[in-house]
């Protein structure tokens, strides 16, 4: 008979911790990275964004301003490669080579019989080389490199500019959309209304069927019209959110209003010169040119010879002779003899690329200058536009509410109704896209011409910049 087997309290308690202990550890694993996942897994939500706001989120997140960055830093090392052949160059030298003992001596003569020459020869020191000349290639390298840095600094910040200007886009779009879809659901409303009354009236003899259908058939186009601007709607928000960098899924809504204050732009000329000393497309341009000119002259360096400081010490261990240090030390002349056209084809490459930095160049600054000239006529366009669309819109809201009093007082056909509606619908839509218009203009004058050209103060420009920490926690403010 087998007897029970007796576990003492302690020990109990220990043997229980120790069997417990794991399993704990195991479900605060699980739950930590449950809650870890849950929380990358989750949408950030991205809600009440400025302009600022949308333009810091871009600085950050936005790919191609990373590799932008990535770039720089990519050719300040070059730079830093390329400077480092002013310095000296050392080097570690170790071998070993075994020899045949029958040769001959220096000099070609036989060697006497009792001669001995090692078999064996280890050497083991340290070499160094300073350039001395050659023909300017070092020197006209970096400075090729030290400039092909400084255009990549000016080509990030027109990337920078470019990335503002589709940002500025973006959040003007979806301002757009948010009030073309407040409009459509008024005319929605407006129609419905209509739609009732000429049901009353009908109902009672006072119109015909026909005008009936014309009520439902608008009431029909402008619930549509209201189910394409929240589409346009969400699209205008995913545009928004990529256009930024964000992850997908991440919700994006957006504080700020269309302007209200319209000032004239000024003359393309003055912008045009403003832009040629302030647009970092232009200066990067400009430094591209001058760095094939420094690869030119680098390339043509392989005309000249090579003269470098060059020495060494160490110890040399010979199986006969024993071991002892020596030291070399003297100047040395490399030319070029023949290289099979290799110099001249590397010339004649980096002069081709030197004009062909000269025709981009021109090329564009026709561009930039067609560009500019747009932006301008869009902003006078859509000036005018807004001040013109205004009048219509005061003008139809007074015929719209003519046209249903007097229609209400059976003196009015149903039509004249419509149409007003219609009429004040599209130049309320009209109204909404001249200022969005007026602003894109805005942005794009101004990554034009850089960041001396300041548009008309919109609050929201000036509004306070959110902390960007704070809009990241789930969008709390």
């Amino acid at each position: 008979m087998l007897s029970p087997i007796c576990i003492s309290p302690v020990k109990g308690r220990k043997r229980a911790f120790h069997f417990v202990l794991p399993f704990v550890a195991l479900l605060l694993a699980l739950s930590s990275g449950v809650g870890a996942n849950a929380e990358a897994a989750r949408p950030l939500n991205y809600q009440s964004l400025s302009l600022d706001d949308c333009l810091a989120l871009a600085r950050r997140y936005n790919p191609v301003l990373g590799g932008a960055a990535e770039k720089i830093r990519e050719l300040t090392a070059d730079y830093r490669a390329a400077k480092s052949q002013f310095l000296p160059q050392l080097s570690f030298l170790s071998y070993y080579e075994r020899l045949e003992p029958n040769r001959l001596p220096a000099g070609g003569t036989t060697a006497p019989p009792t001669m001995d020459f090692n078999k064996d020869e280890t050497f083991a020191g340290v070499a160094g080389k300073q350039l001395l000349f050659n023909g300017g290639q070092t020197y006209y390298s970096t400075k090729s490199a030290k400039i092909g840095a400084e255009a990549q600094r000016q080509g990030a910040i027109s990337t920078g500019d470019e990335v503002a200007f589709d940002v500025t886009q973006a959040f003007y779009r979806l301002i757009e959309a948010k009030e073309n879809l407040k409009v459509a659901q008024d005319a929605l409303g407006q129609r419905r209304e209509f739609l009732n009354l000429t049901g009353a009236f009908f109902k009672a003899g006072k119109v015909t069927k026909l005008d009936f259908f014309r009520a439902q058939s608008l009431v029909s186009d402008a619930s549509q019209a209201e189910i394409e601007a929240g589409n346009a709607l969400i699209l205008a928000k995913e545009i928004l959110a990529r256009t930024m960098g964000l992850k997908e899924q991440t919700k994006v809504d957006i504080r700020g209003r269309l302007p209200e204050e319209f000032s004239p732009a000024p003359g393309v000329d003055l912008l045009w010169g403003k832009a040629r000393e302030n647009n970092p497309e232009i200066k990067q341009l400009n430094l591209e040119i001058k760095q094939n000119e420094a690869l030119v002259k680098a390339a043509k360096s392989g005309y000249y010879p090579e003269v470098s400081l060059q020495g060494d010490i160490g110890t040399r261990h010979q199986d006969t002779g024993g071991t002892k240090g020596e030291w070399l030390a003297g100047v040395f002349i490399e030319f070029p003899f023949f290289q099979g056209g290799l110099t001249k084809a590397q010339v004649a490459a980096s002069d081709s690329r030197y004009l062909q930095s000269l025709d981009a160049k021109r090329d564009r600054l026709n561009s930039l200058k067609i560009d500019l000239t747009t932006g301008w006529q869009d902003m006078e366009n859509s000036r005018n536009g807004v001040t013109d669309t205004r009048q219509t819109v005061a003008t139809d809201e007074e015929a719209y509410a003519s046209a249903n009093a007097l229609y209400q007082n059976g003196k009015a056909i149903g039509l004249d109704v419509l149409q007003a509606e219609v009429d004040l619908t599209a130049s309320r839509f009209n109204l909404i896209r001249y200022k969005a218009e007026y602003e894109i203009a805005v942005a794009r004058i101004r990554q034009i011409v850089g960041s001396t050209f300041s548009g008309p103060q919109n609050p929201s420009h000036i509004e306070q910049r959110e902390n960007i920490g704070q809009i990241e926690n789930g969008g709390q403010k």
